[in-house]
């Protein structure tokens, strides 16, 4: 009878060591799987804060960039009202009231010259100092999406669950039995390869087409702005006829009016060299000839981002993806999250894989939205449609 007794003992106890055992197993792969889940999570919305704040830095430099040629066109046009009103003026003070009425204008006019002219080149340092600033930040979050720091952010996550728990370890992903451990090493070598090279650093110039296309539509979307900047992209002197700020007017049909008033930026790798011109001409008609006589220039107007600010730099460098006609455009995140076999609840190694995506997303509110890009536009880091989630992805979407 003892023997029997003793048996059902070391059975019983044997059952509830081997429940514990895998209660504990099944909790190890529960915290696991969550810690997994929770650093690629973070991953992928750690890289898709930061691919939008390129965007909008991206953003902010053209608005900088097309704030000095505004600016600069302005200037030119205060020149040439400057020198028109103090031509009228010459002859309205002599008479009465009017006179008087044309020298208050002409004050005013002097003085919004002049303050414009004094602060301008200050202005256009700040601004240029600015996108210098947001370029070299680009770079730090640029270096802030690489797998080494994108590494360090997951282990951070995964050790608020367990000290013990460690991402995207080689080593690690080695000690899995094959061929699991292989396809993860392959994987987390993968993911370190291409990263590297889905961004890369873009310089404005002639032969940038994305980029000077999208500087002429933004000026183009905004018709006011478009006006003062409308010319062509030259470095040579403002070519009349070219640009927005133009009209014409006809007394009687013996005297003529025209205004002409283009913007040029130079095709300059920093994008920079605004220059503008502004000109009222007047013509008469010759009734002994009935023809028109040629145009005279009654009053002009030149200004250049350069002669205001000594040496304007403009955008030099700007951070774009490396292969935008790839669709759909996303970067996948990897978190393989590994537990060693020193375990005391645990003799063997677990391991799982979350994994985190990154997209480019046009928002619901853009549905309407004429302002917003086409839903078959390719993916671009000048708009901050980037979102993160977690995604079910096989080893394959890695390679």
């Amino acid at each position: 009878m003892l023997p029997v007794l003793l048996a059902i003992i070391l059975v019983i106890t044997t059952v509830i060591a081997l429940t514990q055992r895998t209660t504990q197993a099944l909790g190890t792969e529960t915290t696991l799987v969550n810690a997994a889940d929770a650093a690629a999570y973070s991953g992928a919305v750690w890289t898709a804060r930061r691919l939008n704040l390129m965007a909008y830095t991206n953003r902010a430099m053209i608005a900088n960039h097309i704030a000095v040629g505004h600016l600069v066109a302005y200037i030119s046009w205060l020149r040439y009202v400057d020198q028109a009103v103090d031509r009228i003026s010459r002859f309205a003070r002599y008479i009465p009231y009017i006179g008087a009425a044309v020298e208050s204008g002409r004050r005013t006019v002097r003085g919004a010259r002049t303050a414009m002219e004094k602060t301008s080149g200050g202005l256009i340092k700040g601004l240029d100092a600015l996108t210098d600033l947001m370029s070299a930040a680009q770079l730090d979050m640029r270096r802030e999406i690489m797998p080494w720091h994108l590494n360090a952010v997951m282990q951070a996550v995964v050790e608020e669950t367990d000290d013990a728990f460690k991402v995207n370890d080689l080593k690690a992903a080695g000690a899995i039995p094959a061929p699991y451990g292989t396809g993860l090493q392959g994987l987390l070598a993968s993911w370190w390869a291409t990263s590297v090279r889905r961004i890369e650093t873009g310089r404005p110039s002639r032969n940038d087409d994305a980029f000077n296309h999208l500087l002429a539509s933004t000026i183009d979307e905004d018709r006011q702005l478009s006006r003062w900047l409308r010319g062509r992209i030259s470095s040579r002197t403002p070519r009349y006829g070219t640009g927005g700020r133009t009209w014409s007017e006809s007394l009687f049909n013996v005297v003529r009016f025209r205004k002409q008033g283009p913007t040029n930026q130079a095709p300059l790798p920093s994008a920079g060299g605004w220059r503008s011109a502004d000109r009222l001409q007047v013509s008469f008609f010759d009734l002994g000839k009935l023809r028109w006589r040629s145009w005279g220039t009654v009053a002009s107007g030149q200004a250049s981002a350069d002669a205001l600010a000594g040496d304007y730099r403009g955008i030099k460098r700007y951070q774009t993806l490396t292969n935008a006609t790839k669709s759909p455009y996303q970067f996948l995140i990897p978190a393989v999250v590994t537990t060693g076999a020193d375990r005391e609840q645990d003799a063997g190694l677990h391991a799982h894989l979350s994994t985190g995506e990154v997209a480019y997303r046009l928002p619901s509110s853009c549905r309407n939205d004429r302002h917003c890009p086409s839903r078959t536009a390719p993916a671009t880091l000048f708009n901050p449609y980037w979102e993160a989630r977690l995604a079910p992805v096989s080893l394959k979407d890695f390679s």
